[in-house]
């Protein structure tokens, strides 16, 4: 469950501040088209390739924890990210928080651990078939389609 937890962690923050540094390239590029000088530009933009590197990184560490638990698990650890990344803008774009901003991310740093911490490793149920209709139409009942 921890490995999960962790790539998912690096994961996230990978996505979130690859998506930062591809903006702060992107502030001196043309906006994006197909134009063999504008896909240049971006090319030769080291701050928005090491962002979209970052970025692209990420989403894999995500499917890769995806893959060792449960979504129950990774998408509540993976709004950590979001404390990383207020973190990264902190001390890299040198954003001002204030005393509610640093107690938000101690607040979601205890959340992670204790996702991890009261996370179990879970069984598939198998579900029959001629099931499957029965659960369609209670989906359906309670969502009132």
């Amino acid at each position: 469950m921890w490995e999960s937890i962790c790539l998912t962690l690096a994961g996230t923050a990978g996505s979130n501040i690859g998506k930062v540094l591809q903006k702060k390239g992107s502030v001196i590029l043309p906006p994006l088209s197909l134009k063999l000088k504008v896909i240049r530009a971006y090319a030769a933009n080291k701050a928005w390739i090491i962002g979209f590197l970052m970025d692209i990184c990420g989403a894999l560490l995500m499917l890769r924890a995806l893959s060792l638990a449960p979504v129950s698990v990774i998408q509540p650890v993976s709004g950590c990210g979001l404390a990383i990344l207020s973190v990264f803008s902190h001390f890299y774009l040198k954003e001002v928080m204030n005393v509610i901003d640093w107690m938000g991310i101690t607040l979601a740093g205890i959340g992670t651990i204790g996702v991890g911490a009261g996370g179990e490793e879970q069984e598939a149920s198998s579900i029959s078939i001629f099931q499957l209709p029965w659960l369609a139409l209670l989906v359906a009942i309670l969502f009132g389609c």
